[in-house]
């Protein structure tokens, strides 16, 4: 398990050093020569302070991607207490010129790209932001970084010697700062109706088969009791989000790319090991295990299912009790869930590696020409002090205090408040242990959580919130172990010339094809065929160019 991970940092640090010998994936053509230099915006001219405040108030247009809540009465997206926390502690107006859910956030950014209109500010993805640079559209923020970086964002930006940077780079320079995530919110955790499984006299998985066995038996035995055949054991959605996390109980790695032993490289939804975890969905889909009607549904539309109670088996990550299992506790009476590892096959010969990418929520361009482009930096610094990770810090900052006191707030009770928030951040470290380790001592605060330690300890919350801030911290969060068994993915570098022109037609194709073998609308050895159409649809183009990047 150790080796993937090493493994896994070291083809990162590759990307890394190839990029810094001004090897890059981009193909677009380089900055002009009229355009400004890091040294002649307006950065340059002001005193270095990482942890100013504009005065005047600098307002900053930005993208903001909606998420799944209700705001109390007078409030929005645009205008809530975290918006004004955030103007309050750092000068800065953030102004959502883009506002959508989160499906259709890429589509505006696409526009708003194709009408040279792209907001001051954004947090994109590594698709989108190698768009950016190669169309001259963002600043280099390199020597700003350099300057104006906190030393406590840079410990949490730069971890694994810079690793999280490799997506931004352009001739060895930083186009783009990572927001960097905690690798917890990567690692998926199996929630199981723990009531279920009571009912059925069945015990928690230890192997993926057993876990199968157990969605067939909630599907087909009526664990609700009702008399009637409307209950399904996983919960399984149309873009198959789900899906490489269970397919890596079989040691396949569906949406990562493998680095093969003659140094080539290949797509992980073409490893033959795949078959063997389509096989047993297929069985499972025809068992009635999987809501026939799951190629239809988005997400949202999936979960709200298991909010009423009619799925038994949610794979998610470990704030997912805040989300839909909480409802599902509110809605049903008796309702109640586990938090398990995901298990492995029988038959794989290795620990279940968790399939993640570098541990990043996004990368914070600044638009080219934008006059303080320190501001994206000046931010983070405030955001990683006094919210990503304050346990560098060692006290509480003037924003913490106010993060603090609108998590406590009564009115946002029911809302995830980091939500509210226009760019998040996190650090690296497994809170469940320490929150039972200050439980077991009777200790009254938590130092960098406190809130959230706060609600895990309330007796005067909704019966439904304390059951899910307990289930988060105490029974979900230690499920993670150390962050060791993890599998990377073996390229971490920005999207190829080709990925960017084909991967969403290869996506589609993917979409396509595994949902028909779940279904049982094409054999299973319709897969085989699968592998020669994608790799002709340019997958094997991507893979010579990821070797090229690679050996350089």
């Amino acid at each position: 398990m150790k080796h993937q991970f090493k493994q896994g940092i070291c083809f990162i640090l590759c990307a890394i050093l190839a990029s810094l010998t001004a090897i890059s994936c981009s193909q677009g053509s380089p900055a002009s020569s009229d355009s400004p230099s890091p040294s002649s915006n307006a950065s340059a001219d002001m005193p270095v302070d990482p942890m100013m405040k504009y005065d005047p108030v600098l307002t900053i247009n930005i993208a903001m991607s909606e998420g799944n809540f209700e705001f109390p009465e007078g409030e929005d997206y645009q205008h809530n207490d975290m918006y004004d926390l955030f103007e309050d502690t750092m000068g800065i107006h953030f102004n959502n010129i883009i506002q959508a859910p989160a499906n259709a956030m890429k589509e505006k950014m696409q526009m708003a790209i194709a009408t040279n209109d792209i907001p001051d500010m954004a947090s994109v993805d590594a698709t989108m932001l190698r768009t950016l640079i190669n169309n001259d559209m963002i600043e280099d923020m390199t020597d700003i970084y350099n300057t104006w970086a906190s030393d406590n964002l840079k410990e949490v930006t730069g971890q694994s010697d810079n690793a999280l940077f490799a997506p931004t780079l352009k001739d060895g320079r930083y186009m783009a700062i990572p927001r960097a995530n905690t690798v917890a919110d990567l690692i998926p955790i199996l929630f199981i109706r723990s009531d279920w499984l009571e009912k059925l006299g069945l015990s928690e998985p230890k192997t993926v088969e057993e876990m199968f066995e157990i969605a067939e038996a909630f599907a087909t035995q009526d664990p609700d009791g009702n008399g009637v055949a409307d209950t399904y054991g996983l919960q399984m959605d149309k873009d198959l989000s789900k899906l490489p996390y269970i397919l890596a109980s079989w040691g396949a790695y569906t949406k990562q790319w493998n680095r093969n032993e003659d140094g080539s490289y290949s797509a992980g939804c073409t490893d033959p090991r795949n078959k063997e975890g389509l096989q047993a969905l297929r069985e499972l889909y025809a068992a009635g295990g999987i809501d026939p009607e799951f190629a239809v549904k988005e997400e949202a539309k999936s979960a709200e299912m298991v909010a009423a109670g009619k799925i038994g088996m949610y794979i998610g990550f470990f704030w997912w009790p805040l989300n839909e299992l909480k409802d599902c506790v509110a809605n049903v009476e008796g309702a109640d869930w586990t938090a398990v590892a995901v298990p492995p096959s029988e038959t794989l010969d290795t620990p279940y590696l968790a399939p993640v990418d570098l541990n990043t929520a996004g990368y914070i361009y600044v638009r080219k020409g934008f006059e303080h482009p320190e501001a994206a930096v000046v931010m983070m610094n405030h955001l990683c002090d006094g919210y990503g990770a304050p346990w560098l810090v060692g006290e509480d900052t003037d924003f913490a205090k106010g993060y603090q006191a609108i998590a406590a707030d009564p009115k946002y009770q029911s809302v995830a408040v980091n939500g509210m928030m226009p760019f998040t951040m996190a650090g690296n470290i497994n809170w469940g242990p320490i929150f039972q380790e200050a439980i077991d001592n009777g200790e009254p605060t938590v130092f960098g959580k406190d809130q959230d330690y706060q609600n895990v300890i309330s007796t005067e919350l909704p019966p439904e919130m304390q059951w899910a801030w307990k289930t988060t911290y105490l029974e979900a969060y230690p499920v993670l172990g150390d962050f060791e068994n993890l599998h990377y993915n073996d390229y971490t570098g920005a999207p190829t010339e080709t990925a960017v022109k084909v991967q969403s037609l290869l996506d589609k194709e993917y979409l396509t094809t595994y949902i028909s073998i779940i279904m049982g609308e094409k054999p299973l050895d319709e897969f085989d065929s699968f592998v020669e159409r994608y790799r002709s649809m340019g997958a094997d183009d991507i893979a010579k160019e990821i070797q090229e990047y690679m050996a350089e």
